[in-house]
């Protein structure tokens, strides 16, 4: 078989595994079927859909259009088999969960008061933060929504008192408390996972918070929000 050709077959099965894995193995295990649904939930192949399908193409003219021995319809050029083995490679090692996380992660303690913590939303810019007991468990996370539903309940003729008022007593009014933890060393594709499988189940994910073994009881490393998942797809584009 033309050399070119061997390379192109072989990495194309072996990304075709990939989908397979990606995608628990299904029955129909058609290669444009896996790349639909690995693109709603994969940036990888979200960005290289449009590539991967024109490859497929290519692919079943080399197998399936085989005139005769060595002698094929369609040969790929050798750009195309690099650009193949690129693709196979991020599959292969997908980047860090952490690449594409906030760090370092501004936190704090449910006996915070809260005139502080909103200072911090004020001077970081940043509209949510996790709180942990004194023994470093999380307890929850406090968003600048979450406050000010808490000030519109709490005002007494429009005037409000902060005074002895910390961080837990407004965790009680957060509505959407939906926060999962993974390893630091997940991969991006664990990530974009634990988002997809939220939204299938209707059930907002507001942040996914990386510790060293993914405990809560663990501190956060990184904390990564659906925005966050921007700069996924952005890179790949970048690199592609």
């Amino acid at each position: 078989m033309n050399d070119i050709v061997e390379q192109f077959e072989i990495t194309f099965n072996q990304i075709h595994q990939h989908l397979k894995e990606l995608n628990g193995f299904p029955k129909n295990d058609n290669f444009v079927e896996l790349l639909q649904r690995s693109k709603l939930k994969h940036s990888v192949i979200r960005v290289h859909f449009d590539q991967l399908k024109q490859y497929a193409k290519l692919r079943n003219a080399i197998v399936h259009e085989r005139i005769s021995g060595d002698y094929f319809i369609a040969t790929p050029h050798e750009d195309v088999v690099k650009a193949l083995k690129r693709i196979k490679r991020t599959l292969d090692q997908p980047p860090e969960a952490l690449e594409f996380a906030t760090r370092s992660v501004l936190f704090f303690k449910e006996d915070t008061a809260l005139s502080h913590v909103m200072e911090a939303f004020d001077q970081h810019g940043i509209s949510q933060f996790p709180i942990y007991t004194k023994e470093r468990a999380f307890s929850g996370l406090l968003t600048n929504d979450g406050i000010v539903r808490w000030l519109s309940q709490n005002h007494n003729n429009g005037r409000i008192v902060l005074e002895n008022i910390c961080a837990s007593d407004v965790l009680p009014v957060e509505k959407d408390r939906s926060v999962e933890f993974l390893k630091a060393s997940a991969t991006v594709f664990d990530l974009e996972e634990r988002f997809e499988k939220s939204l299938n189940e209707n059930r907002k994910l507001k942040a996914v918070i990386l510790t060293e073994t993914g405990s809560p009881d663990d501190l956060p490393l990184g904390i990564v929000t659906t925005w966050d998942l921007i700069k996924v797809d952005r890179r790949e584009s970048e690199e592609d």
